[in-house]
Order: C-alpha cells, then sequence, then structure tokens
C-alpha cells in the first residue's frame, strides 16, 4: 500500500498536467480553423479569404493557393451537398504573433441523392496574427486510410 500511492500521485498529477487550460490565444487559433473548416462547407469564398493570408496548402504531393482550392470546391455549388467537419485539436502552440496547430479532421459528406462519404485527415497549419486578426498561411493535410 505504500510504494501504490506514491504512483497514485504521480498518475493523478500527470493526468492534472495535461488537462490544462487553453490560453485565450490557443482558443483564438482553433476557433479559426474551426471558422475556417465552416466556410468551406457553407462553400463560402469570401469568408474563406477572410481567414487566410497569402495561404499555401500542401495537398496530395502538390502545393496549391487558396484560388486552386476554390477551383475545386466550385463544382459542389448548387449540388446541395453537406459537408460535416469534426475537428480534434492535437497540439496548439502559439508565440507571439504566430502559432501552429495539429489535429484530426473528420469530414462527413452527404449528397442531395442520399449518398454518403467520409474521409479523416491529419492536419497542420500556421498561422500569424495580421492586425489583430489570426490568418492561417500554410495548411498541410494527409489524408488517413479507411477504418471500418
Amino acid at each position: 500500500m505504500k510504494t501504490l500511492f506514491p504512483v497514485l500521485f504521480l498518475l493523478l498529477t500527470c493526468f492534472t498536467a495535461n488537462a490544462q487550460e487553453k490560453t485565450t490565444a490557443q482558443k483564438e487559433v482553433e476557433q479559426t480553423v474551426v471558422n475556417f473548416f465552416d466556410a468551406i462547407s457553407a462553400l463560402d469564398f469570401e469568408k474563406m479569404k477572410s481567414f487566410t493570408k497569402d495561404i499555401q496548402f500542401v495537398e496530395y504531393g502538390e502545393v496549391w493557393d487558396l484560388n486552386v482550392l476554390i477551383d475545386h470546391l466550385k463544382p459542389m455549388l448548387g449540388k446541395g451537398v453537406k459537408r460535416t467537419n469534426q475537428l480534434k485539436f492535437n497540439k496548439t502552440m502559439v508565440h507571439n504573433n504566430a502559432a501552429w496547430v495539429i489535429y484530426y479532421n473528420t469530414a462527413d459528406f452527404l449528397a442531395t441523392n442520399g449518398r454518403k462519404d467520409h474521409a479523416d485527415w491529419l492536419e497542420s497549419v500556421t498561422l500569424i496574427k495580421d492586425k489583430g486578426k489570426w490568418k492561417i498561411t500554410l495548411l498541410h493535410s494527409t489524408e488517413l486510410p479507411f477504418k471500418n
């Protein structure tokens, strides 16, 4: 019993350290990422632009800018496709006016004909604070294999 107490104390200390509250800056950074994906889901290209600054995407072995992403999304306009994202933040670091985030992105798609699709990515973004607002400057995305 005497050796169990120190082990339990150590475990509790570790869990408490990992459960620390996020800073206001970390919350703002994460909300910017959520807002960007909400704009993608709504196919609101102007709103997408408002959350970015000279953004570059590393997608499928290519480097894209925002116009390339928008060109890939335009065919979905008026088709009634619904996209729902779920972001699970893994790590968010903020240093002065720069930040980086690692997160899992899960997207479910529903077409008007009832067809469903699903995709999972592990992604990272870098952001800068520009005129008091966080802006995404780089997004790197790795599609994860489908799991049953």
